[in-house]
């Protein structure tokens, strides 16, 4: 292989960006804004210049180096004009958020290179075309002002450039084709790194490489012991010598998780592969100073880009990449670690990460471009993405952001301060509507008083908050040019924030508000909250998905499949597959109790809380070594421990010790609890938690670490007003409001639970589930086959 690809953008960036870091205000007004700006300058071009304007086209030219590598440069001119008798002009438009007095500060040397670029590239691919004229506009997203510089360029002066930009970027270019050539000869030379192959896992891995290879959405239900980690990322490795995709991304929900894929991909290097991988890790976390990010004045910002080629240069030898490796080299060349993060992944294959780093709108790591990505993309422990996802597409904005932001910001700019009082009397209005029990949204939105759901300090509509875009909008229309020129300290860093918060706000709006949310205020104490809810995210995972890229979505619990196949890429997805695996430990090491004679319904627990303490002290009183006993809430677990240990007691236990997991405990804290599972306990050491909790799943308690569970209830989430309308949601789309909203993702905290006894093919230990509803149909039809009941 003697072939390197690269855009005008990248080239353009590394022969010429230089400088700081750039402050927050240059982006648009939100993801949307500067789309359509883009169109109405079209627009305006079209209009001026009739049909001889033509926009976003492709062009693609190949430099070969004096050693005969291909450098092949692609990239699409925002706009051109074709006039006969005239040279072809060529724009670039770029937007930004500024006063007219700093148009001159915006031309950027990469801006200008990317231009030229363009020029060249266009001259070079039409030999009766002597010379261009190119213009850089810069466009205020606000005001539509425009500045803009025109240069001439003729096909001579396009040959010198093209060589002398070309010619420079070989040289780096080269040292990434070696690390290439060297990749993809390993990679067909690697051997399965362990010295047998699983059951199960040879099944896995030819379906997932299938998968890779054909742009799938690939559900695999692979329980534990099957070695998930390995049998994912192995063939996506594999995989990479089919040239459908150059870079791996292997994402988690939970940072502690990472380091199975860390050390899978070291096994792999041990077996003789040569392949760079990246750990990323959140900006608060590698930021040194700890405080919120502002470029404008952080130290590591300055002159960053003079220094990120030398910091590349060390950075880019390393194999295994962590993120102390990286903020030990930034450091070292005093520039941001998280954005010498973000630069140094965009050239290694592997990426861990979270789920964040691909499908949020707000850190998504990958182009909004269509188009395919050429990602392979691993989705570690899939069952949690669909809350994940959720969260992801809402948003939300908050009465006390308007009073910190009154409050720093007073004195700075009146119509600001004035628009910003008018922001703070719609959540007052919404409070006083609370007190009344009226309607705030149709006060405040005009909503239909029949088609909104009201409780105490709560109230939902199915409508966007169309007052409240139209305040917020033109609040930080007239904010984001100011933000520049507010000196450090209190009231800048409030600004930003609220700014930020509001910028995010309205792209939820713009882009993704659909019959899929909700509008939602709410008042705890004196804050007053508006959300965007979004119920369903299947439609937006979809389209990041469909076409773009492979994903590989893999759990120990994916039943019933349709569940999450509808909840993660829609019931219409053509393009999805799924494969269950049988568990590969004898199903005589897990024994599986159920007793279905005591109710744990919310309404009958006082009733029974006698009889269920005694139920589980019966199964424990005989029993040493260590146990957890699962809880459908903290409020429950408070209720039955007390009882519990009386019980015990009267059964003439003397040696046992009770742990219990309380609300919000630290990261040491939850290191404490685990740390009294690490040995078996020569009693009764019993662990009490909550379903779902950091305890429920996620943990490996290996061979007599955890010998048996008692698991209270069906795990169905509180009932609440927005938990209610997702049922009614998904009651219109699939009929069974209740299972989708409810009775799943109950279970698969039950299995997850479970899913703690054995971990190893030597590990013996039971479960016993109690509740009354497990005799029920609903319930036996989701049991796994591996249960011998």
């Amino acid at each position: 292989m003697n072939k390197v690809n690269v855009s005008v953008t990248d080239l353009a960036s590394y022969i010429s960006r230089r400088g700081n870091l750039a402050g927050g205000s240059y982006g648009s007004v939100s993801g949307v804004e500067g789309t359509r700006l883009h169109q109405r300058v079209f627009s305006d071009l079209k209009k001026a210049y009739g049909d001889v304007i033509t926009t976003e086209e492709s062009l693609n030219y190949d430099y070969i180096s004096e050693t005969g590598m291909i450098l092949s440069v692609s990239g699409r001119i925002d706009a051109m004009m074709l006039n006969t008798g005239k040279p072809p002009m060529i724009f670039e438009i770029k937007s930004f958020n500024s006063t007219k007095d700093s148009f001159e500060a915006l031309v950027r040397p990469e801006h200008v290179t990317q231009l030229k670029l363009y020029g060249a590239m266009y001259l070079l691919t039409n030999s009766d075309v002597l010379d261009v004229r190119l213009t850089l506009r810069y466009v205020s997203i606000t005001t539509l002002e425009s500045f803009e510089n025109t240069y001439e360029m003729s096909f001579e002066t396009a040959n010198k450039l093209w060589e002398d930009i070309c010619s420079e970027y070989c040289i780096f270019a080269q040292t990434l084709l070696d690390y290439q050539n060297s990749l993809l000869d390993t990679v067909s030379q690697i051997r399965f790194p362990f010295d047998t192959i699983r059951p199960g896992q040879k099944e896995f891995m030819k379906k997932a490489l299938l998968a890779l290879n054909s742009q799938e959405a690939f559900f695999v239900e692979a329980p534990t012991g099957i070695g998930k980690t390995v049998s994912v990322l192995y063939p996506a490795i594999k995989g990479l010598v089919k040239n459908r995709y150059d870079k791996i991304f292997y994402l988690t929900a939970k940072e502690a998780t990472r380091g199975v894929a860390e050390s899978t991909v070291n096994q792999m290097r041990r077996s003789g592969l040569i392949i760079r991988s990246i750990t990323l890790r959140s900006k608060e976390k590698m930021c040194p100073f700890g405080t919120e990010c502002d470029a404008k004045f952080c130290p590591l910002a300055k002159d960053y880009y003079g220094k990120l080629k030398a910091a590349l240069a060390e950075s880019l030898v390393l194999d295994e990449i962590t993120p102390e490796k990286i903020t030990e080299i930034a450091l070292r060349h005093g520039i941001c670690p998280h954005e010498f993060m973000l630069d140094t992944m965009n050239y290694c294959t592997v990426v861990i990460g979270d789920y964040n780093h691909i499908f949020s709108p707000r850190v998504s790591m990958i182009s909004k471009e269509p188009g395919n990505q050429r990602i392979a993309v691993l989705v570690d422990e899939a069952h949690n993405m669909i809350d994940r996802g959720r969260d992801m597409f809402s948003a939300s904005f908050s009465l006390s952001l308007i009073d910190e932001m009154l409050q720093d910001f007073k004195g700075r700019d009146t119509k600001i301060e004035t628009m910003i009082h008018q922001l703070r009397n719609y959540f007052v209005n919404i409070g006083t509507c609370f007190d009344s029990s009226s309607s705030c949204f149709k006060l405040m939105e005009e909503a239909d008083e029949h088609k909104v759901l009201m409780t105490e300090n709560w109230e939902a509509m199915r409508q966007p908050p169309r007052q409240l875009y139209a305040k917020l909008w033109y609040t930080i229309s007239r904010l984001s040019p100011v933000l520049d020129r507010l000196e450090q300290g209190q009231c800048r860093r409030t600004s930003m924030k609220f700014f930020f918060e509001a910028r995010y706000f309205l792209t939820v709006l713009e882009h993704y508000f659909d019959n899929a949310y909700i509008t939602t205020a709410s008042r705890e104490g004196k804050e007053i909250t508006i959300t965007l809810n979004c119920l369903d995210c299947a439609s937006k995972l979809d389209y990041i998905i469909r076409d773009r890229m492979s994903v590989i979505f893999f759990s120990a619990t994916f039943t019933p499949y349709e569940y999450y196949r509808n909840c993660l890429v829609g019931p219409d997805c053509d393009y999805s597959s799924f494969l269950r695996l049988p568990s590969p430990f004898p199903p005589e090491n897990l024994e599986i109790m159920i007793d279905s004679d005591i109710s744990t319904a919310y309404k009958n627990r006082s009733l029974t809380q006698d009889e269920l303490a005694s139920r589980i002290a019966e199964c424990l009183k005989d029993r040493t070594g260590n146990h957890m006993i699962f809880f459908p809430s903290f409020e429950y677990l408070q209720q039955i421990m007390p009882r519990l240990s009386n019980e015990l007691t009267s059964k003439g236990v003397s040696d046992f010790k009770i742990i219990s997991q309380i609300t919000d405990m630290t990261s040491i804290e939850k290191e404490n609890f685990l740390k009294s599972f690490s040995e078996p306990y020569k009693g009764l050491l019993i662990g009490a938690a909550v379903l779902g909790g950091h305890f429920g799943e996620g943990i490996d308690l290996v061979g007599d670490k955890l010998t048996g569970v008692v698991i209270v209830g069906v795990g169905l989430p509180k009932i609440t007003p927005e938990r209610q309308i997702l049922s009614n949601y998904y009651s219109e789309r699939f009929g069974d409001g209740f299972a989708f909203a409810y009775r799943f993702p109950g279970w698969q905290k039950v299995l997850q639970a479970v899913g703690r006894v054995i971990r190893t093919e030597t590990d013996t230990g039971f479960a016993l589930l109690i509740d009354s509803r497990l005799a029920n149909p609903e319930y036996t039809m989701l049991f796994p086959d591996h249960w011998k009941i």
